[in-house]
C-alpha cells in the first residue's frame, strides 16, 4: 500500500530557532537523504488537488471553498463560493495586521448575527454569507467575479494591503471588504467580546473562490485526520482507490504563529512515528508542500552512500523563502 503523509510546514520557514533543545531526528533525516524526490505543485491545497487528479484553470484560484462546503454540508454546492474567514485587524503604525480567530473562534450565535447583518446590508449586491455547522463561513456570489485571492495562511500576522483581491473586479471587492470592516464594528457581540478581553471580529478574509470542480480520479481510499479540504476531495472522487492519506497540521499551525517551540514539539512527535512508517513494506510519500515529494520504499533504505544532513541545516538554508500555499 502507498501512504501519503502531508506535513505542511515540515521544512519551515521557521527562523529564530534556538540551537539548544533541538530534537534528534535520525528517521526524518534518513528519509530526506535517501528517498526519491518527485515534483508536485507547491502549497498544501495545490498538492492535494494534484493527488486527487483534479485539474483547475491556470490563473485562477483553486476552488477550495466549494470543496470544503461539500465536506461541511454533505451536499454539492451550486455556483461560485468563497471562504469568508473571520479576522481580527490590529493597527501597527500606518498598516493593518491580520490575525485569525482560531484560538477563540466565533460561536454559532455570533456567526448567525454576522450572517444576518451582512445579508441585510448587501441584499442588492448579489453576495450572501452562509455559516456551516462546523463554524466556517462561506460567501455565495450570484455571478462569477473576475478576481484572484490569497489564502488566509499567507496574510496571518502580516499587513493586509499586499494581499487584497486582485484582478479586473478588484476595486469592487476591496471596497466590499472595507464596508465589512465598518459593519463588524457595530455588531453587538463584538462589544461583549471587547469587554471580556477577547479578540474581536474586525473583518472577513476572502479566498479560495470557484465552483465545485468535476470529479477527480485520484488513488486515495482512506483519510487519517479530520482536515476539511481532503475530506471534501475524498467525497468528490469518482472512483475508490487503494492508497491512504495522512494529514498532520501541527507544524503548519506553528509556522503561521511563528512558534518555534510548538514547531519543534510537533517535529519530535513526527519523528517518533516515522520509525514505524519507514519499516512498513509499502511506499511512503512525504509531502512537505514545498513542491517536492519524498518517495520512500524498501530500496531507499539501502542507499547507504547518501549522507544525511541535519534537517535544521536544510531548513535554515531556505528560511527566507515564503511558505508557498495556494489555499489552506
Amino acid at each position: 500500500m502507498i501512504r501519503h503523509l502531508f506535513v505542511p510546514g515540515l521544512l519551515g520557514p521557521m527562523p529564530g530557532l534556538e540551537r539548544e533543545g533541538r530534537p534528534a531526528l535520525p528517521h526524518l533525516e534518513t528519509l530526506l537523504a535517501r528517498a526519491d524526490r518527485l515534483a508536485e505543485p507547491a502549497g498544501y491545497a495545490g498538492a492535494l488537488f494534484a493527488l486527487f487528479g483534479i485539474d483547475t484553470p491556470a490563473g485562477a484560484d483553486l476552488p477550495i471553498a466549494a470543496v470544503c462546503l461539500l465536506a461541511d454540508s454533505g451536499e454539492a454546492p451550486a455556483g461560485f463560493l468563497l471562504h469568508a474567514d473571520p479576522l481580527q485587524l490590529l493597527a501597527d503604525r500606518d498598516r493593518l495586521l491580520a490575525f485569525d480567530l482560531d484560538d477563540d473562534p466565533l460561536d454559532a450565535d455570533e456567526i448567525a448575527q454576522l450572517v444576518e447583518a451582512f445579508n441585510v446590508h448587501f441584499e442588492d449586491d448579489g453576495v450572501r454569507l452562509y455559516g456551516s455547522p462546523a463554524g466556517r463561513v462561506y460567501m455565495h456570489c450570484d455571478r462569477t467575479p473576475s478576481i484572484q485571492t490569497h489564502p488566509l495562511s499567507t496574510v496571518v500576522g502580516r499587513s493586509v494591503d499586499p494581499f487584497l483581491p486582485y484582478g479586473e473586479d478588484r476595486r469592487y471587492w476591496r471596497g466590499l471588504l472595507n464596508e465589512v470592516q465598518m459593519l463588524c464594528h457595530v455588531l453587538e457581540f463584538n462589544r461583549g467580546r471587547e469587554a471580556r478581553g477577547r479578540p474581536t471580529l474586525s473583518g472577513l478574509w476572502l479566498s479560495g473562490g470557484g465552483s465545485l470542480p468535476p470529479r477527480g480520479q485520484g488513488p486515495v481510499a482512506r483519510l487519517v485526520g479530520d482536515d476539511v479540504l481532503p475530506r471534501g476531495l475524498l467525497a468528490l472522487r469518482a472512483a475508490a482507490g487503494e492508497e491512504e492519506l495522512i494529514v498532520e497540521q501541527a507544524q503548519h499551525r506553528a509556522v503561521l504563529r511563528a512558534a518555534p517551540t510548538a514547531w519543534m514539539r510537533a517535529l519530535a512527535g513526527l519523528e517518533d512515528r516515522m520509525a514505524g512508517l519507514l519499516r512498513d513494506r509499502g511506499e511512503l510519500h512525504v509531502h512537505p508542500c514545498n513542491g517536492t515529494v519524498y518517495r520512500w520504499s524498501a530500496r531507499s533504505a539501502r542507499r547507504l552512500w547518501r549522507r544525511k544532513r541535519s534537517l535544521f541545516e536544510c531548513l535554515e538554508a531556505n528560511f527566507e523563502a515564503p511558505y508557498a500555499d495556494k489555499g489552506v
